[in-house]
């Protein structure tokens, strides 16, 4: 038994090593840009944001990353429809992404809108905004570059709030937040709260 979940183990090391490297050369070829401005969204859903964020600021270089590939598929035909030539979407779990982007290569802003907030406390551990979690994204990103976090669940609100606080990579502004018209904040019909937090210069 102790031998087959070991092998398994390993397996499962070999997968992710191999998924890293297919995303290492993908993003060496996506993350091309002459654009000084480069956004990252984190949970695009289907795009809705992100394709209308793009359009109204030609100027920047934007990504949108989501684990669903129906959801993917769906923001690359939008994107598609309004002729955008500075907006992406790739099917990426926010930690590799990151791990993965080719070396000098910096945003400036990330935004991050109603992100799963794992209500259940055993599942709390798979919440976005950990430590190490900031601490990786505070290496990827620009000397005061921006979080713009929005969520519609308030305890989780509150948690991330005190959490990005707390690290020493990162503080809460007072900046204009995005009110995001997406699926998720149609589904709920409820006021997201805002939150922006700067990185430190």
């Amino acid at each position: 038994m102790v031998a087959e979940k070991e092998q398994q183990y390993q397996t499962f090391l070999a997968s992710v090593q191999q998924r890293k490297e297919a995303l290492r050369a993908t993003l060496s070829q996506l993350l091309v840009t002459d654009k000084t401005f480069k956004t990252l969204e984190i949970g695009s859903g289907h795009g809705d944001f992100l394709v209308q964020y793009a359009t109204r600021f030609p100027e920047r270089f934007c990504i949108g990353i989501d684990l669903i590939t129906q959801r993917i598929e769906k923001s690359k035909k939008k994107a598609q429809r309004a002729s955008l030539d500075n907006c992406s979407f790739l099917k990426a779990r926010a930690e590799e992404f990151l791990e993965c982007q080719p070396e000098g290569f910096l945003w400036d802003e990330i935004i991050v809108l109603y992100p799963d907030p794992w209500p259940k406390k055993r599942h709390h551990k798979n919440r976005l905004f950990q430590m190490d979690f900031l601490t990786l994204l505070a290496k990827r990103v620009t000397p005061g570059a921006k979080i713009h976090f929005e969520t519609d669940y308030e305890e989780y609100f509150s948690e991330v709030c005190a959490r990005i606080s707390a690290h020493p990579a990162w503080h809460p502004v007072d900046s204009d937040s995005y009110t995001a018209n997406t699926v998720f904040a149609r589904l709920t019909g409820n006021q997201g709260h805002h939150a922006v937090f700067q990185r430190e210069g």
